[in-house]
């Protein structure tokens, strides 16, 4: 069974290759006026987000739970992010202005006691004035249609490691999984595939792209596929809505971009 951080771990070493696709810099510009420092950035990744803010003049910490995440962020960017976890952060009641969650930590659970202890944590470490910004990853249309077609997405909940186990296929054999998924012959699973190919993001396809590169290694596909979750939640705009209002936590504004929804508290 796979340990939280383990396939964060294991994809630290090619997450340089599709870090810039949910949060990232050109969605960070579009709300930069909304975030006053210091900033506390939770799920820093390699510090693509801490990078940028600190080139706008903001400081800014980063943590990480991923050891590696931490490592590779001092190898590649020079910053030295905290290894802590979101449940208990390091840091003095009211040491922040603005706390961010990045895309890869509450999007990706399904826990509402662990969100609401995460938030809870966050309001702590923020100021009374505070504010809390928290990104949600997001598919297209296409990708969304295409994976609820092949049974992968369903009831808000992705079947995250039987697609990254397609990653493993060759052409054919891709072209057959689909066909079986979707219960079609196989032009017609060409036809899906290329409809939903032509209709995705840029980031979309650079990503696919990317982890091919990456699943061309057998060692690194294994390692990659068997440390990833089972499942994890997918949320719309609706879903992402209800959660914030189970946990009666009212939302000040949600901004909508290609490949993230931020929410603000």
């Amino acid at each position: 069974m796979e340990k939280p951080g383990d396939f964060w771990n294991a994809l630290a070493p090619y997450h340089w290759r599709i870090e810039n696709s949910y949060l990232k810099p050109s969605v960070v510009r579009h709300f930069i006026r909304e975030v006053r420092g210091p900033v506390l950035v939770v799920g820093a990744g390699q510090g693509l987000i801490v990078e940028e803010l600190q080139e706008h003049g903001l400081a800014c910490v980063g943590i990480d739970l991923c050891k590696e995440m931490v490592r590779q962020a001092r190898r590649r960017r020079g910053l030295t992010l905290v290894r802590a976890d979101a449940t208990a952060l390091p840091f003095a009641s009211g040491s922040f202005e603005t706390v961010i969650f990045a895309t890869g930590v509450i999007d990706f659970m399904a826990d509402d006691r662990a969100i609401a202890s995460m938030l809870r944590e966050a309001r702590q470490v923020s100021s009374p004035t505070g504010k809390v910004l928290v990104a949600f990853y997001r598919i297209s249309a296409s990708s969304e249609a295409f994976l609820t077609r092949l049974g992968l997405l369903r009831d808000g909940t992705l079947c995250y490691r039987e697609l990254l186990e397609s990653y493993r296929l060759r052409p054919a054999q891709v072209l057959a999984w689909i066909a079986a998924k979707a219960g079609v012959s196989r032009p017609n699973a060409a036809l899906l595939a290329l409809r939903c190919w032509a209709l995705t993001t840029l980031e979309e396809k650079r990503n696919a792209v990317s982890l091919q590169r990456v699943f061309a290694d057998p060692e690194a596909a294994t390692h990659l596929v068997d440390s990833a979750p089972v499942e994890q939640p997918y949320r719309d705009s609706a879903a992402i809505h209800a959660l914030f209002k189970r946990l009666d936590c009212p939302t000040d504004w949600v901004a909508a971009f290609p490949n993230c929804r931020v929410v603000a508290l």
